[in-house]
């Protein structure tokens, strides 16, 4: 039997022989070889490695244009002191707020971006069995977030409109739990 270690999440899969290995992990749903992974060469000779060295330099050549000329460029045309600099004033930025939520997309730590006022000529609720009312009521705030790694956006509902929505609900429960009686 072949063991197989996943380079994402370090999970070993086994393999029976003469079976053909996996190309996606089973347990994180990720590519175990492709052009996402990385292959170290250690411990074989020089030769060895200048000869894959050419036949990478060839694939790259054919397969893409590839500017050497800034050796911190990323590919997305920051360098790396712009990147620092990124990362600093973010870490700034999470540490003046109060609430940092997590990204529900990639899991990196959100920025506030300020808030965003709910009119009634932009909502409309819904009005439930259970509390016989809507659950809130236009106008209110919805605080905006920003994650800094995917830049995908995020609303929660206003901190004081939070504090107004769970006193209404505890009431309510109050209210309907004496009237069964």
């Amino acid at each position: 039997m072949a063991v197989v270690i996943c380079p994402w999440c370090q999970s070993e899969i086994m393999q029976e022989e003469g079976q053909e290995p996996d190309k996606i992990c089973p347990v994180c749903d990720n590519e175990i070889d492709g052009y996402r992974t990385l292959k170290l060469n250690i411990g074989e000779s020089e030769e060895e490695l200048e000869d894959e060295t050419e036949e990478e330099a060839v694939r790259l050549s054919i397969d893409e244009e590839v500017d050497w000329s800034e050796e911190d460029d990323d590919g997305l045309g920051n360098t790396s002191d712009e990147l620092v600099q990124f990362e600093e004033t973010v870490e700034q930025l999470l540490n003046e707020q109060e609430l940092v939520p997590e990204c529900p997309l990639c899991h990196e730590y959100m920025v506030e971006a300020g808030e965003q006022l709910v009119s009634a000529d932009h909502f409309r609720p819904r009005v439930t069995d259970v509390l016989g009312e809507a659950i809130i009521v236009a106008p209110f705030t919805l605080s905006m977030y920003i994650c800094p790694s995917c830049f995908v956006t995020h609303s929660l509902l206003g901190d004081s409109y939070r504090q107004h929505l769970v006193r209404r609900f505890s009431q309510n429960v109050t209210d309907l739990g004496s009237k069964r009686n």
